[in-house]
């Protein structure tokens, strides 16, 4: 898959897949891209509501009502428990000692598409889906992390970090 493009099926059934929601350092193109444990059976921009803080190195979400964009990666059902521990232990959540970082949650996560890539065909997006994505765990204000605030991206307006996330056409 493209690091810069979005690809691959959007499932059918939710039954037959997991999903995740990520917004950082695990997307296409950022650092931690190919941490994931398994191929995914596609990748797609989305958002979620809530609010995005950043800093230099990474981003951290908590409840909010802003949208904020990111991915959604699907995965088969079969391949959920092996995600789930890699994206735990990179995001320090329910490890033996240290606190979390991150709490793992599930929340509604909204496909996108710009409307000139939409094939007559298929449902109108977004499409919805129960994914599980994480949450900062502390006030991120806390930790050095400023409030980011919604922007106009080549697919729609949204909280996004890295700031030039969504800015090209080379995404499509």
């Amino acid at each position: 898959m493209n690091p810069n493009s979005y690809a691959g099926m959007i499932p059918e059934n939710p039954d037959d897949v997991a999903v995740y929601f990520v917004y950082g350092t695990l997307c296409q193109g950022q650092c931690r891209q190919h941490c994931w444990p398994a191929t995914p059976l596609g990748v797609h921009p989305a958002w979620v509501q809530g609010t995005l803080f950043g800093r230099e190195d990474y981003p951290a979400l908590r409840p909010g009502n802003q949208r904020v964009g990111g991915e959604c990666w699907f995965f088969a059902k079969r391949d959920a428990e092996r995600v789930t521990g890699v994206l735990d232990e990179i995001e320090v959540t329910n490890q033996p000692g240290p606190p979390n970082l991150y709490d793992r949650i599930e929340l509604q996560a909204n496909l996108v598409s710009p409307s000139h890539l939409q094939p007559a065909n298929l449902p109108a997006f977004p499409q919805t889906w129960t994914a599980s994505a994480y949450h900062y765990a502390t006030d991120p204000l806390l930790d050095g992390f400023e409030r980011l605030t919604e922007q106009e991206t080549v697919l729609g307006k949204f909280s996004v970090w890295p700031a030039e996330k969504w800015r090209s056409t080379s995404v499509l």
